[in-house]
C-alpha cells in the first residue's frame, strides 16, 4: 500500500499514475471515499473539477514537498478548482480530513510508493 506523509500524519493513499487512473480520480467513489494521490512528473498548472464524483473533497495541491493551498471539492461540481501556481502533487481526502489533522499551508508531504507503484511509475 502506498503512504503520503503530512507534517507528522501518516495515511494509506491510491495514487493515480496513468493518464486513465488520473482522469478518473475518485469518480463514483462513496462516502468516505479512499485518499488519492496525483504525483505528475513535473510542476504545472493543475486544476481539478468534481464531475462525477459524489463525496465532498479536501483537494491539496502540493509544489517540491510542500502543501502550496487546500480547496474544498464540492460534489459533482463542474467549476476548476486549483491555485493559479504550478504543482507536482495533488492530494484528495474526505471532506474534513484536513481540519481534522491540522493539515495546512507550508506542511511537508511525502509521497511512499509501493513496490507495484513504483514498477507502474517507471513503466509509464
Amino acid at each position: 500500500m502506498d503512504r503520503i506523509l503530512i507534517k507528522d500524519k501518516e495515511f494509506n493513499t491510491l495514487v493515480a499514475i496513468s493518464e486513465e487512473e488520473q482522469q478518473r480520480g475518485l469518480m463514483f467513489k462513496s462516502w468516505p471515499p479512499p485518499i488519492m494521490t496525483f504525483d505528475f512528473k513535473k510542476a504545472d498548472y493543475h486544476k481539478f473539477w468534481m464531475k462525477d464524483t459524489i463525496s465532498p473533497l479536501d483537494i491539496i495541491f502540493c509544489k517540491r514537498d510542500k502543501i502550496i493551498d487546500i480547496y474544498k471539492g464540492q460534489p459533482l461540481s463542474l467549476t476548476f478548482i486549483g491555485p493559479d501556481d504550478k504543482t507536482d502533487m495533488v492530494i484528495e481526502m474526505p471532506l474534513g480530513t484536513a481540519e481534522k489533522y491540522g493539515i495546512k499551508k507550508g506542511d511537508s508531504v511525502n509521497l511512499k510508493y509501493s513496490l507495484n507503484t513504483l514498477a507502474k511509475r517507471f513503466k509509464g
